[in-house]
């Protein structure tokens, strides 16, 4: 099991000082007189964990390199998941070695997604039969599936029988760390549940019908979410009954659903994002990859705006490929934006971009912006280029998107903070000035070039 953080989290001012002071050393390592990483493991679990968030791949290795391996699951735990997974991806062989040495149950049930397929099949290997059989189920059902957190230590026994008689099952089975006894009877129904506790007290000649409490099961195959959001806890009790089929198979700690529970309303609280899957410093590749997709699919919808302005274009004078692609340049500069809006909203919410990271944010999404907006331009300038037979507007419309898209990411980045400093909402007035700026450079841009290479 992971242990408790000895150390005790520090302020945000704290935090934002040490992140400020990391990012200092690793950006300078030719600075003889800059002192080595080794401080941060005076820090908290907490402060380590906010500091892996703050920061990309460039300063999260050599952050890595300095957290005690003995403190690596507890740090791993307090990650969003996307980050865990980055920082498993960097690091090395035997710092991987370290964590599987000291790795837990809950630790294989959490990233057995993520981790080396080799560490969590010598887990099981080293496990008795009983314990393996019961992982190898948990790690059937899917990552966010009820039945990947069940746990299998419960005594089913009949309502008839007497507390004395459970206990005796109970104490022939020292080994087992039971976690509940649910009363269930012949025919396989469920009748309620009692504590351990609540057996002790009892006389044992009670029968375990007078001691049962009416709780209410969930399925195994329901999302872990959408379980703690429906559930109504039954005053008591710190384990709930998961049923399949009809039948009782384990239970589910309710900790576990309130920690879920917990996690959804945060995601809820700065959910105007859609971008689930990114952390704040997803590397470049990635996060490049996951939004051409939503740039790709915004393209088709523009072109289709495009098209059905064409429709009119006899109405038009001299400029009318111009007034036809002008929503293609504005609708690509806003959804890249938006984009770029969203993830600093999120960083923002949650604490982990501040002033001393803002830079590295900015630079990281002007990659982002430099790889797509040469790479969709290039392709909207070929379409444009057959679609009105002229090299020249392709090439125009070319440079518009690929200078707007790096406005765009400029913007939704620098916005939102310089709003959060001014007490401004960057929530509500992001996307307002965001749209403003990405439409006035885009045209001013397109039509710009237009008029000097088409009309002149």
């Amino acid at each position: 099991m992971t242990m408790p953080d000895p150390i005790p989290p520090t302020d945000q001012a704290a935090r934002d000082d040490l992140l400020a002071r990391v990012i200092d050393i690793v950006s300078h390592p030719e600075a003889e007189e800059l002192p080595s990483l080794g401080f941060i493991s005076d820090y908290s679990d907490a402060d380590l964990a906010d500091l892996l968030e703050s920061v990309s791949d460039q300063y999260r290795s050599p952050i890595c390199r300095k957290i005690p391996i003995d403190r690596g699951w507890a740090v791993l735990h307090l990650l969003h998941y996307e980050t865990a997974r980055h920082v498993l991806d960097l690091l090395s062989p035997e710092q991987l070695q370290g964590l599987a040495r000291r790795i837990s149950e809950i630790d294989i049930l959490t990233f057995a997604e993520i981790l080396p397929g080799d560490i969590v099949e010598d887990y099981l290997d080293q496990q008795e039969a009983l314990t393996t059989e019961q992982m190898q189920q948990a790690l059937s059902y899917q990552d966010e599936a009820v039945g990947r957190y069940l746990n299998n230590n419960i005594l089913r026994s009949r309502p008839t029988a007497t507390v004395g008689r459970v206990l005796e099952r109970l104490n022939k089975q020292k080994q087992r760390e039971y976690v509940a006894v649910y009363g269930v009877d012949a025919e396989g129904q469920f009748h309620g549940g009692c504590t351990l506790e609540q057996l002790y007290r009892e006389d044992p000649a009670t029968p375990l019908s007078e001691c049962l409490t009416e709780l209410e099961a969930i399925g195994d195959e329901l999302d872990i979410t959408q379980a703690a959001q429906q559930f109504n806890p039954a005053a008591g009790f710190a384990w709930v009954p998961v049923e399949k089929g009809g039948k009782i198979i384990g239970a589910i700690a309710l900790s576990t659903l309130m920690h879920r529970l917990k996690e959804r309303s945060l995601e809820v609280l700065v959910s105007e994002t859609p971008q689930d899957e990114e952390d704040l410093f997803t590397p470049v590749g990635v996060a490049a990859r996951m939004r051409a997709i939503w740039l790709t699919t915004n393209l088709l919808t523009a072109f289709l705006a495009s098209w059905v302005i064409g429709l009119f274009g006899d109405a038009l004078q001299q400029v009318v490929a111009l007034a036809i692609l002008m929503p293609v340049v504005a609708s690509m500069g806003g959804i890249a934006g938006s984009q770029t809006l969203a993830v600093a909203l999120r960083g923002i919410a949650l604490n982990h971009l501040k002033r001393s990271n803002l830079t590295l944010l900015l630079d990281k999404e002007l990659k982002i912006a430099a790889f797509n907006g040469v790479l969709l331009g290039a392709l909207i300038g070929v379409v444009v280029s057959w679609w009105f037979s002229s090299l020249a507007l392709g090439g125009i419309i070319f440079v518009a998107i690929v200078f707007n898209s790096l406005a765009a990411a400029s913007s939704g980045t620098v916005i939102p903070f310089v709003l959060k400093q001014m007490r401004i909402d960057p929530a509500v007035a992001g996307s307002v000035i965001l749209t403003t700026v990405t439409d006035v450079v885009g045209f001013f841009i397109f039509l710009g070039l237009g008029s000097l290479l088409l009309l002149s």
